[in-house]
């Protein structure tokens, strides 16, 4: 049925969202725009190109997948919740047992799945994100390359958490509270990482350390034994 047609784009949604990351762009050698990866077409489906040697879990880079779903969720989009009104049984009744079932939510990423991203943008996103986690840099500059992120790619969280906490670094609690928002709804909405190199639970407690040290307008700790101590209970 229609309907059991969209669960499975739903599912498949989800079952990507979770296990995918740069580890399948390596064994395929792509990653690129160009190259494609696993999901998407490209020179990654030459299997010449393929490194099946590739070691997990690599480096952990996020991997080419994210603009695949939001063609999926596009895709879901389009399912008709009155479909059952319109199906008759053999004698042309209507036919009652088409009319229950679950009809589940349509995702809330890619704001509600209208939105779409394009293989370009996601991968220069993926680029200016690991640019920054990987390499020293001055902190305007490295606000800068991950705003172009969130512009390029607007749908992911890991880049709004970093700027929270670079706001945070120069004491501009506005804008790090208005990050570490935007990065916890974000988070809500996808339920698992995008950059997969620690898990959700510990993206969203770092997160909301950062929310209350905003909304307190604490500033950043001067010595390492402060950041260590940062999120401590205290009774």
């Amino acid at each position: 049925s229609p309907e059991i047609l969209r669960l499975l784009v739903v599912f498949s949604m989800a079952d990507v969202a979770d296990q995918y990351f740069g580890w399948q762009d390596e064994l395929f050698g792509g990653g690129g725009p160009d190259q494609g990866s696993m999901l998407i077409p490209g020179q990654a489906h030459d299997e010449s190109r393929h490194v099946p040697t590739a070691l997990w879990p690599g480096v952990s880079k996020p991997g080419l997948w994210m603009s695949y779903l939001s063609d999926l969720g596009r895709v879901a989009q389009t399912f008709d919740p009155d479909w059952r009104k319109n199906v008759t049984s053999e004698d042309g009744e209507s036919s009652d047992a088409l009319q229950g079932g679950p009809v589940l939510d349509i995702p809330p990423v890619f704001d509600n799945c209208t939105q779409a991203l394009t293989v370009k943008d996601e991968a220069e996103a993926i680029d200016l994100y690991w640019g920054v986690v990987t390499s020293q840099s001055t902190t305007n500059n490295r606000i800068s390359k991950l705003q172009q992120c969130s512009a390029k790619n607007p749908w992911v969280f890991e880049p709004h958490v970093l700027l929270a906490q670079e706001y945070l670094h120069i004491g501009d609690f506005s804008k790090a509270e208005q990050q570490a928002q935007q990065a916890l709804t974000l988070q809500q909405q996808w339920g698992t990482p995008w950059d997969k190199r620690i898990s959700l639970g510990a993206w969203v407690a770092w997160t909301r350390v950062l929310l209350q040290r905003a909304q307190k307008k604490e500033p950043w700790p001067t010595n390492s034994f402060g950041i260590i101590n940062l999120g401590l209970v205290t009774t």
